[in-house]
């Protein structure tokens, strides 16, 4: 029973220096981001790789769900006679919820996993040791970059996933039900506010954000080993974020209906 006690707390004491360990990764890039110490290059190819390999699976996910809500609710919106309703419906629906949860999702597993098998190599490799001998500290030529063309490309993504999953529901009901463009648009102009459209864009800062965070400070921590150390990182990197992202999304939705 002790020697079970002890294990516990080894691993209680092993995930609280992983936390204390992002917290403080995420605080010495925010310190070089307000600093403008930024390394260009690799942010440039952040942001390349970040747009490449987020955005269109996120806006098909985006569309395909769009359509099923309109092959699912435009009979039954439209034979009662509320079909304009569904476009305000499927507004929010995908802003507050859909697209920020799925692109979550898409953004740890293509962003994240890549910025952790990038730093897990990196160090297995002793390539970071070459870093510090150059004294040149990770947070600044890795996760910093990484952070910033997440904090400000992620939005951006996401929003275009919102339009085009909305779009596609409409053109999906248009086609079935013929419904009309104008009543579609108008129940979205006089019931859509700023803070449903700011809702998405927080969720979408705040998820790339803890993302970053979590695979880099996964990927430092990867101890010595090969391609199998790197495989159980990007592994541990998918469901540490999917877990952040649902607690979180959980979490700002009910401050945000408390407001």
């Amino acid at each position: 029973m002790i020697f079970s006690l002890r294990r516990y707390l080894r691993v209680i004491n092993s995930y609280l220096q992983t936390i204390a360990k992002a917290v403080f990764y995420f605080f010495r890039s925010l310190q070089y981001t307000l600093n403008l110490k930024i390394f260009i290059p690799n942010l440039v190819s952040y942001a390349n790789n970040l747009i490449c390999s987020v955005t269109l699976p996120t806006i098909v996910i985006a569309a395909a769900i769009g359509v099923v809500i309109g092959v699912q609710l435009g009979p039954q919106f439209v034979s009662k006679g509320v079909g304009a309703k569904l476009g305000i419906l499927t507004l929010l629906t995908m802003s507050r919820e859909l697209v920020p949860i799925l692109g979550g999702f898409m953004l740890a597993t293509q962003y994240g996993t890549a910025l952790t098998a990038e730093i897990a190599n990196m160090k297995i490799t002793e390539q970071l040791d070459a870093l510090k001998i150059f004294k040149v500290s990770p947070s600044f030529y890795i996760i910093t970059p990484a952070l910033i063309a997440g904090f400000f490309l992620t939005p951006l993504i996401f929003w275009l996933a919102v339009l085009m999953g909305t779009l596609s529901t409409y053109v999906t009901v248009a086609l079935n039900e013929n419904l009309a463009w104008n009543g579609f648009l108008s129940s979205i102009l006089d019931y859509f506010k700023l803070d449903d459209a700011l809702l998405c864009l927080s969720k979408a800062m705040l998820f790339s954000t803890l993302i970053v965070i979590i695979a880099s400070t996964i990927g430092l921590n990867v101890g010595g080993g090969g391609a199998r150390e790197v495989g159980k990182a990007t592994t541990a990197t998918v469901i540490a974020c999917f877990i952040v992202v649902i607690v979180v999304d959980l979490v700002v939705t009910m401050a945000y209906l408390d407001l």
